[in-house]
């Protein structure tokens, strides 16, 4: 019998509750207060790896039989992502003729994720906390430039289409230093089947798995246990080998066949009791206090896991649905329509009649294909009734009505009938177009641009917990800020003594026409709404705040602009002909009786302002 006191006190817990002494043989209800399912062992880095092996299968088996039945629906939903639904009218290397499920989707996620999101980060007032959050920002936006951001949350839109589920991972890389961030393929995971994954994107169930590939040779480089791989691959060091990587909040083991590879504490956390190795002058090793001991962005550890789940009822790890699923019957119908269509068009070509008093079964086929590619065909005798054809009946035009009805809602279920190409209409109003574009750019995203913003709200707060936890040594990065200005950071954990508030900012992945900012930069102005430094800004001119000083002194003092800013000294002012006081010299190009240089005066040609408007008094 095992002396371990946890194992001890959990025999005991046993030993307790299923004891059968004083208890009613009343089975409560599954949803009741109290215990519900089997009893398991309280996860330790202290047990025994068999038991670890022995609940690595428990979970492994209670997924397998959930998984079967998810993967019929993953098969379906990528053959029509794909276009190939062999239904009988494509075959298996043909897709559709009109794959209007692919091109909604890819259209959403061009338009969704048109640009990187952008972090918003919080601290304190003071002086440090504001230039620390200013940094922690500069080194997200690099990292999310520089790890594709955008095309990482592209890719997880693709997964949830088919597996109702995306996943990104976080880690370290060793290579080269720095964080790393990577997209898992949601049929490599193994969950509880009861679990769920929550609103902050973070899975809710239980130790998750990931089934992991790789060759023996690199399998033994990782973790060692060298003769026991040798043997399962009987010395085919190249054999590729499938083992698992589990983790919980609180630790991670690795399971092959049935071996642990290897077990830890997570290490994307810094416990307060962690140490580090210091070797001093003669060389002798010490443990010291870790600096960044207890220094966290987290406020617990979590699994190094971000979910992007949109229609959950929180019942089951996948969702219960999504639009690729929802637009199935669509699709099919669409295809069916294009299918009677080109039917009928092919019978309206080919129904023609041969008389087999001039044609044998041979000659008819050879008159046949004469006559399909415009050559001369020779009948004997008097050829009048010799063929005759017979036009096939037009289809009624509700079915070319209920394929473009099909076609427009399947695009709006996704919001992309307005932004997708369309051939010129008559009677469409330019301004009833571009509505039609900036309500769809309005509504783009849907449910799903929320939880991708939630999704890249995980992603940045990962990131600063990774700072938290691996930048020791000093980390540089550089950003284009606003007015295509360079903006650099130096960022080391140690320096790190606030909390920060990481999000992001609402809508910031969405596209935005420059041209129609412009726009409205200038409708403002002209309506006196903004300020020159604010309108400057909305120019997106590298220095605003410049462009706005030199446009007022232009205005106010074109004498000094001109000294200042053109290298010439400004004219003497001259005396008024018509007595007292003085008068402004003309610059040249400028009319008798206006208020400034015309505005085609070459001197101003540079100067980066609307000359048709008046500036604000």
């Amino acid at each position: 019998m095992s002396m371990d006191p946890l194992e001890l006190n959990i025999d005991g817990v046993r030993q307790l509750v299923g004891s059968g002494l004083n208890k009613s043989p009343y089975k409560p209800v599954d949803n009741g207060e109290g215990v519900v399912g089997d009893f398991e062992d309280v996860l330790s880095l202290s047990l025994p790896d068999e038991k670890l092996i022995a609940m690595a299968n428990k979970w492994e088996a209670d997924y397998r039989n959930y998984e079967g039945k998810m993967k019929y629906r993953w098969e379906t939903n990528k053959k029509f992502y794909e276009g190939r639904q062999n239904d009988g009218y494509s075959t298996r290397d043909q897709v559709v003729p009109s794959n209007i499920l692919f091109q909604a989707q890819e259209t959403f996620i061009a338009a969704a994720m048109a640009k990187n999101p952008d972090p918003v980060v919080y601290a304190d007032n003071t002086q440090i906390g504001q230039a620390m959050s200013k940094s922690i920002k500069t080194m997200l936006q690099f990292h999310a430039e520089r790890l594709q951001m955008r095309y990482m949350l592209s890719g997880l839109v693709r997964d949830w289409s088919i597996y109702f589920i995306a996943c990104i991972k976080f880690g370290w890389d060793s290579e080269i230093e720095d964080v790393k961030m990577e997209v898992i393929k949601p049929d490599n995971l193994i969950f509880n089947p009861k679990g769920y994954i929550d609103i902050y994107g973070r899975y809710c169930g239980g130790p998750l798995g990931e089934r992991k590939k790789c060759t023996a040779e690199d399998l033994i480089a990782k973790f060692g246990h060298k003769e026991y791989i040798t043997v399962m691959v009987e010395g085919n060091m190249g054999t590729e080998v499938t083992y698992t990587e589990w983790s919980t909040d609180e630790y991670k083991f690795f399971t092959f066949k049935n071996i642990v590879l290897d077990k830890y504490k997570n290490p994307f956390w810094n416990y307060d009791e962690q140490t580090v190795e210091s070797t001093d002058e003669e060389g002798n090793k010490t443990e010291i206090p870790d600096p960044l001991a207890g220094k966290n962005h987290f406020a617990k550890p979590l699994m190094n896991y971000v979910f992007l789940s949109v229609f959950s009822l929180q019942e089951t790890p996948h969702d219960i649905t999504n639009l690729i699923e929802q637009n199935i019957p669509n699709q099919m119908l669409i295809n069916k329509r294009i299918a009677q269509i080109d039917k009928n068009l092919d019978t309206g070509n080919n129904s023609i009649v041969f008389s087999d008093t001039h044609f044998t079964t041979e000659t008819a086929h050879q008159a046949a294909m004469a006559m399909q590619a415009g050559r001369p065909i020779l009948a004997k005798g008097d050829i009048r009734g010799a063929v005759e054809r017979f036009p096939a009946e037009g289809l009624p035009s509700n079915a070319y009505e209920q394929l473009q009805y099909m076609t427009e809602s399947l695009m709006g279920v996704f919001g992309t009938t307005g932004i997708t190409a369309q051939s010129g209409d008559e009677n469409t109003t330019a301004r009833g177009m571009i509505l039609n574009n900036q309500y769809d750019s309005s509504r783009i995203g849907g449910t799903i641009g929320d939880a991708l913003e939630r999704v890249a709200k995980g992603c940045f707060n990962w990131l600063t917990q990774l700072y938290f936890v691996f930048y020791d040594e000093p980390h540089y990065a550089s950003v284009m800020g606003k007015g295509a200005a360079v903006e650099y950071t130096l960022l080391r954990a140690q320096d790190i003594s606030q909390q920060f508030i990481v999000s992001v900012q609402s809508d910031s992945m969405k596209p935005k026409d420059e041209i129609t900012e412009m726009n409205q930069a200038n409708a403002l102005w002209e309506s006196q709404a903004i300020d020159p430094v604010t309108y400057f800004t909305m120019l997106n001119l590298p220095d605003p705040v410049e462009a706005a000083a030199k446009a007022v002194m232009w205005k106010l003092n074109p004498q000094q602009y001109q000294a200042t800013y053109l290298n010439q000294q400004p004219t003497q002012p001259t005396q008024n002909p018509q007595g007292g006081g003085q008068q402004p010299p003309q610059v040249q190009g400028e009319q008798p009786g206006t208020t400034g240089p015309s505005p085609d005066s070459s001197s101003l040609s540079n100067v980066p302002i609307n000359q048709g408007v008046a500036m604000p008094t």
